[in-house]
């Protein structure tokens, strides 16, 4: 199993490495240095924007999304509590859920900008949670979801209600929901830098991607594009790990 774990990431990094060599290659041919900076300078833009306040535009951003997937974690949970009240509820949710999943966040960024144009730093707050939320909701829903040859099973067991929660619900939903923060953080990056580069937040990502492509600077679009992907892909690995773990425990 553990040969076959290296093999895989063997040539995960193999096949890294040809893309940064193809490239290379490609800058060689093209011998323009502005459209196509080569690697060695992307790696320069890298430590430039970490020394430039990058590292807390990251943080910041980390942080942007945090808030909006535990308000998607509330919001969920007290949806699906009313669900349980209220049979019929779902009816009502679902076709509002449709309808966030299909509008393109790029238009709604567009229309919001134009809309809150004077509090426009609270758009990507909104255009992630309507990107996000739905995840999260199906998360959530998929971890409180438990078969009910399960529930009757509990509900022969000796205990407190309490007890039960803690030690057998709690596990059961830890899994779905473990897995839907990560994910949700993934795209999460995506989407709040992109709404930020759309609305023009001061003093973000999304502004220096902005002014850089006004300036043509392409060493730094690059490399937040490298930076960003690098951090994404981390948040990829742990998330599969994680599905591997968990679903090993419960």
């Amino acid at each position: 199993m553990k040969n076959s774990s290296y093999k895989h990431l063997i040539i995960s990094v193999s096949s890294i490495i040809a893309i940064i060599l193809l490239y290379e290659l490609f800058t060689i041919i093209n011998k323009n240095d502005m459209f196509f900076p080569s690697f060695i300078d992307i790696v320069k833009g890298i430590y430039g924007i970490a020394l430039n306040s990058g590292i807390w535009l990251l943080l910041k951003t980390l942080l942007k999304i945090l808030i909006v997937i535990g308000a998607s974690f509330i919001i969920s949970l007290i949806i699906n509590f009313i669900n349980y009240i209220f049979k019929y509820n779902i009816d009502i949710v679902n076709p509002i859920l449709f309808i966030i999943k299909a509008a393109p966040f790029a238009i709604v960024s567009v229309y919001l900008y134009i809309l809150l144009f004077e509090t426009k730093e609270v758009i990507p707050y909104i255009v992630s949670f309507l990107v996000i939320f739905p995840i999260v909701y199906d998360g959530v829903r998929q971890g409180l979801s438990i078969n009910k040859d399960i529930v009757d099973e509990l509900s022969m067991i000796d205990g407190s209600n309490g007890m039960k929660y803690r030690k057998i619900y709690f596990p059961l939903a830890l899994s779905p929901m473990t897995i839907t923060f990560m994910q949700s953080l993934s795209l999460g990056i995506k989407v709040m830098v992109m709404s930020e580069y759309i609305c023009g937040v001061t003093g973000s990502i999304g502004e220096i991607i902005n002014d850089a492509k006004l300036t043509l600077d392409f060493t730094i679009i690059l490399g937040w594009l490298v930076l960003l992907v690098v951090i994404i892909a981390v948040f990829d690995l742990i998330t599969g790990i994680l599905k591997k773990r968990l679903d090993y425990t419960y």
